[in-house]
């Protein structure tokens, strides 16, 4: 495709893109006219609603993710983070495929649109006016991958913003990159805070059940931690709800 061509196919700009496919839609059949006039009138607002609606997490949302509750240590919170980033990374490279596949399918109709020029049959008329339909809907389709593809970066950039600060503090506390990387070394530590912050619900539940694997997952995980020789460290570190979770536990272990 040229590059003239390609600018042609993306020239929608977002704050005209409501507009553009209100145009397309307006002489066919299946809307009322009341919400034809509707959509012309609120045309602007509506482009702002598509441009501006946020896709997936503000910064607020990412950091609240990262709760003591659920990713009780740094290292805990950092493994999440990047599942998180990776998440959203992997996703935007689809975006890509998806955007240049959606490109060639642009291109493929206006093939077959130059294909139809100079024929007048009837068949060739309708062929034309639905090739030119299609062309209009995917050009809004290309848009809707621009859009979505920025608020993928968003979140690809937001995470990284948030892993840098967690590993600050992580090498900060002697961590060295190996560690830090490794999900296995900070499992044991995540593993014991995070069980005692679920055990700590244990008084809410009436489910038998519950409280079984509440208790179950708090036992293993201090044995697992006091068979590692880790304990006393452990529990220093402990909040007051934590060591209110291991008076608890302690005493079932004996």
């Amino acid at each position: 495709m040229s590059l003239l061509k390609e600018d042609t196919m993306l020239s929608q700009r977002e704050d005209t893109m409501v507009s553009d496919i209100v145009q397309t839609v307006k002489d066919l059949p299946i809307m009322k006219e009341e919400d034809k006039k509707f959509l012309q009138e609120h045309a602007d607002h509506l482009n702002k609603v598509m441009e501006k609606s946020y896709m997936w997490r503000t910064d607020m949302q990412k950091r609240h993710i990262l709760n003591d509750f659920h990713f009780p240590t740094l290292h805990s919170k950092f493994h999440q983070a990047i599942l998180e980033q990776k998440v959203q990374f992997d996703q935007s490279m689809y975006l890509v495929k998806e955007f240049e596949l959606k490109k060639l399918e642009f291109e493929t109709l206006e093939a077959d649109l130059e294909d139809l020029q100079g024929k007048t049959s009837k068949r060739d008329g309708i062929e034309r006016r639905r090739l030119e339909l299609e062309l209009k809907f995917k050009q809004y389709e290309l848009k809707q991958c621009q859009i979505a593809m920025k608020y993928r970066m968003e979140e690809v950039k937001g995470w990284q913003q948030i892993e840098e600060g967690l590993l600050s503090e992580l090498r900060a506390a002697g961590l060295g990159e190996e560690e830090i990387w490794s999900k296995n070394d900070g499992e044991l530590s995540a593993m014991f805070f995070h069980s005692l912050n679920n055990l700590s619900a244990i008084n809410a539940t009436t489910d038998s059940a519950e409280r079984s694997n509440l208790l179950a997952a708090a036992a293993f995980a201090v044995s697992s931690v006091r068979q590692a020789g880790k304990l006393e460290a452990f529990t220093s570190k402990c909040n007051q709800l934590q060591e209110n979770s291991l008076k608890a536990i302690l005493p079932l272990l004996k």
